[in-house]
């Protein structure tokens, strides 16, 4: 099978990374894979180049532009089967192949605010593309608003490295390591968790990624009074093994779709404090292998010392952590997105 997947750029977020994970695993399956996409660091991890596909940046005047680029991408390709990831890029892709019919396509839903449901869904109908959701938060909020997918395939990690050892960190005797990954975005909502480690002592927050608001959480930092406790790690590519040296893990987001660095988390066997959102609270259950928390400093406060200072409840949620579904192997999205593909080009 010759399976084409479009996507705005190969950036490092958790879209990408599932479809790298999808091209690996459908080319050791035998399948030829291609990937139209605006460049971005994900790109080595492909064995080809990918076909160009300019940014359209939520610029609906852009989307026509992209639509030729994937219409080409089609031409030179030959798939079966089009996998389009997420709502823009549905509709470029739907432009491309007559609303998801020569050829059959997809399109996967990672996740949107939750404001920006209602116009994500008519996209996807515009589109005429089948949604498929990237977990169960994503598919309950597709039929909330009258789209029900075609399937659920959760998102997943592979099997977490050994630790990296953290003596690089800086940190002091005593001191414990809590770390977050994601870019510094609104979304994962840093500045919450620079305001928790505010209260609570002995404790180094290391954020791992960048994005457009460091200078803001460099500030927030000052302003409580921990800049010397905050370390920014920029984009690690070793930031799964730096998981295993953490004593928690935090993921402060406002919004996820089925977040990876959530699966990473438990599947390194590190406790995982979370904010109890949409994306997180289908995913994990609190007090059995997370802890889940309201958007407040208060709370994520309370529960961060809550692991670092009882190391039998840190080891419960911790070995717990280690049996959710899709930390530690992503076999089952590999074969529910191949169960997919031969579906909609029989």
């Amino acid at each position: 099978m010759r399976i084409l997947h479009v996507i705005q750029e190969l950036g490092t977020g958790g879209a990408e990374r599932i479809l790298v994970s999808a091209y690996r695993g459908a080319r050791e399956a035998g399948h030829e894979v291609f990937v139209a996409a605006a460049p971005g660091p994900l790109a080595k991890e492909l064995d080809g180049e990918p076909y160009p596909l300019p940014l359209v940046h939520r610029k609906p005047w852009r989307v026509p532009a992209a639509a030729l680029a994937v219409r080409r991408a089609v031409g030179a390709t030959r798939p079966d089967v089009v996998h389009a990831h997420n709502p823009t890029m549905a509709l470029a892709a739907g432009l491309a192949t007559r609303r998801g019919s020569r050829p059959p396509s997809l399109v996967n839903i990672h996740g949107v605010p939750e404001k920006d449901w209602p116009s994500a869904v008519r996209l996807v109908r515009l589109s005429g593309l089948a949604p498929v959701a990237c977990g169960p938060g994503v598919a309950a909020a597709l039929a909330e608003h009258g789209c029900t997918p075609l399937a659920t395939v959760p998102n997943a990690v592979g099997p977490a490295p050994p630790p990296a050892g953290r003596e690089h960190l800086g940190l002091e005797p005593g001191e414990r390591l809590v770390l977050t990954v994601g870019r510094l975005v609104e979304q994962k909502n840093h500045g919450l968790a620079i305001r928790a480690l505010a209260r609570v002592p002995d404790a180094v927050l290391a954020i791992a990624g960048d994005g457009p608001l460091r200078p803001s959480l460099e500030r927030v930092a000052a302003e409580e009074g921990v800049n010397g406790r905050v370390r920014f790690l920029g984009v690690r590519p070793d930031v799964r093994a730096l998981m295993g040296d953490a004593d928690a893990i935090v993921l402060s987001s406002r919004w996820e779709g089925l977040p990876l660095s959530a699966l990473e988390a438990l599947a390194s066997g590190t406790p995982l404090v979370a904010t109890d959102v949409r994306g997180l609270r289908e995913l994990v259950t609190d007090g059995q292998d997370a802890l889940l928390v309201p958007e407040e400093p208060e709370a994520l406060a309370a529960a961060l010392g809550r692991v670092l200072d009882d190391s039998e409840l840190a080891a419960r949620l911790a070995e717990a952590g280690k049996r959710v579904e899709g930390a530690g192997s992503d076999d089952a999205l590999v074969a529910g997105f191949l169960a997919l593909y031969e579906k909609l080009a029989s």
